[in-house]
């Protein structure tokens, strides 16, 4: 089977996994004061290093959560939490969101209206799934407390010009007095760690999630990059674990996992994005030129390693079981949307009309896909 939907998991990096099985061995609670709590605690911070270090920040402003679903769920409930103990629950607090974000954010908006009273607002993208940073600027009003925009679309491989819209925030900010409300710039960044520099430092944003098993480790681990002097609002209660936000004994496996596929991206990921890149650029022209599939986007405006494809024959969710039987491994959609419509309303967000009606298929991969794979799959695609 070849595998062709690293969007969705990839595959763990054998030097990760070592490092995963070595830290099963690490006796003792990382909280414990003694020898091997104190052991613990060591490699749990040598990982919060790493991840900051891939990112450019602060160690200290690192929470690693059980993956990014839960970082965004903290990002959004965490911040508007905190505004409504602050302001009370009168005061008009409005969301600026991108209408093609992961259905761990779109299906918070409702959520938060229902809860918090947030005024959710959508900017529209155009028909590459790129938000313009302009209308960004034009949306934001007075009352406009966080903008929210995905780095790279998990769907369609779209880059947002995150460093264009954190530009414009920063200006808001600037002009806002202290007596006026806040404004934060949150951002998911899991598509695009693994070919994209995420410096959110750079770009201005203040809470960014990510997910290990989308830069080669392990399930079940992530982490949200809070700006240092950002106050959140936890989601559970318990012990004082991860700064108070996220209270439990830490998956240590996990994080040492993550801590060192973060040491290995910071190093390979611009030979990654090399490799990855030209894979891309071949594989771009070899669906492009197959009569009756559109390929959506172009490599100027889309992350190496993420190709969508619509057929005008077949419904996506047919194509990818055509696929899987003949050897390819593919998806018709984001992993977290199975089942559902959703991924088509991110398609129909695009303007793409009649032709995403019934979806499309998603080619992704990365760090270990092969030349001979790459043929491979194309001799696939042709013979289906």
């Amino acid at each position: 089977m070849i595998y062709f939907d690293y969007a969705a998991s990839n595959p763990m990096d054998e030097r990760v996994r070592q490092a995963v099985v070595e830290s099963l061995e690490l006796l003792g609670n990382p909280s414990a004061v003694h020898q091997p709590g104190r052991s613990v605690r060591e490699a749990v911070d040598r990982s919060r290093t790493a991840v900051a270090d891939l990112l450019g920040v602060k160690s200290g402003e690192i929470v690693f959560t059980s993956g990014a679903t839960e970082a965004n769920n903290l990002a959004l409930f965490g911040y508007f939490g905190r505004l409504r103990q602050v302001y009370g629950p009168d005061r008009e607090l409005r969301l600026l969101v991108s209408s093609v974000e992961h259905s761990s954010v779109r299906d918070s908006l409702q959520r938060l209206a229902a809860e918090h009273g947030v005024v959710v607002d959508r900017v529209p993208v155009d028909a590459a799934g790129v938000v313009q940073s302009e209308d960004v600027a034009k949306m934001i009003q007075p009352s406009t407390v966080m903008v929210c925009v995905m780095w790279v679309n998990n769907v369609v491989g779209a880059r947002q010009p995150v460093g264009q819209i954190g530009t414009a925030i920063q200006q808001v900010r600037s002009e806002r007095s202290g007596q006026d409300l806040p404004i934060v710039f949150m951002s998911d960044a899991v598509q695009a760690l693994r070919t994209e520099d995420v410096a959110p430092v750079t770009a201005h944003i203040d809470l960014l999630s990510l997910s290990s098993h989308k830069i080669y480790g392990p399930k079940g681990i992530g982490a949200l990059y809070v700006r240092s002097g950002l106050d959140l609002a936890p989601l559970m209660t318990g012990g004082g674990q991860e700064g108070g936000l996220r209270p439990g004994t830490e998956n240590v496996p996990g994080i040492v996992g993550l801590g060192r596929a973060a040491e290995l991206l910071l190093s390979e990921r611009a030979a990654d994005r090399q490799k990855i890149a030209s894979l891309s650029s071949d594989f771009r022209l070899f669906l492009s030129a197959r009569p009756g599939l559109v390929v959506v986007g172009t490599p100027e405006n889309c992350a190496p390693g993420i190709i969508y494809t619509l057929s005008q024959k077949e419904s996506g969710d047919v194509l990818a079981l055509k696929l899987d039987a003949a050897g390819l491994a593919v998806s018709s959609g984001s992993a977290c949307d199975a089942g559902t419509r959703k991924t088509t309303s991110v398609l129909q967000e695009l303007g793409l009309g009649q032709k995403s009606r019934r979806g499309g298929v998603r080619f992704s991969f990365g760090r270990f896909t092969t030349d001979d794979e790459l043929r491979s799959a194309m001799d696939i695609v042709q013979r289906v």
